[in-house]
């Protein structure tokens, strides 16, 4: 189990995870928070841009991966720190959550989690030196 978790194939299928959770937690905010606190197109403009631009970083941080590269395993990390922070401050400042109860703030515990494995994961792979193999 070790040796698949911080295998390029383990890291790079833990951060796929820590991806789609995090656009389940996208599309649930969307739904719920945003509607609630900031009605109108121009919030939801702004965070579909956002949504959009990290999840197409982190894909091309995980394509660059698969196919050997550093900086893709480099840039998969910074993408998953960022919902790693977003969720952290939901659990810190926001719990429990109003909006979406349980459902959303059952999002936030399963995108906070893997998106920590998916971290340490490829922390792990990077540390080993080379990002193939």
């Amino acid at each position: 189990m070790r040796l698949w978790f911080s295998s390029l194939q383990g890291a790079i299928a833990l951060s796929v995870t820590a991806l789609l959770s995090f656009v389940a937690y996208a599309f649930l905010v969307s739904r719920y928070v945003l509607e609630q606190l900031t009605p109108g197109m121009v919030a939801a403009s702004v965070e579909t841009l956002v949504v959009v631009a990290i999840a197409g970083g982190w894909t091309w941080g995980l394509l660059a991966a698969a196919r050997g590269s550093r900086s893709g395993l480099i840039a998969a990390l910074a993408f998953t720190l960022l919902p790693a922070l977003f969720t952290l401050y939901d659990l810190v400042f926001n719990s429990p959550i109003p909006f979406g109860w349980p459902l959303l703030q059952g999002v936030v515990w399963v995108t906070f989690g893997l998106c920590m494995i998916a971290i340490a994961a490829v922390s792990l792979r990077l540390r080993r030196g080379t990002p193939t193999g």
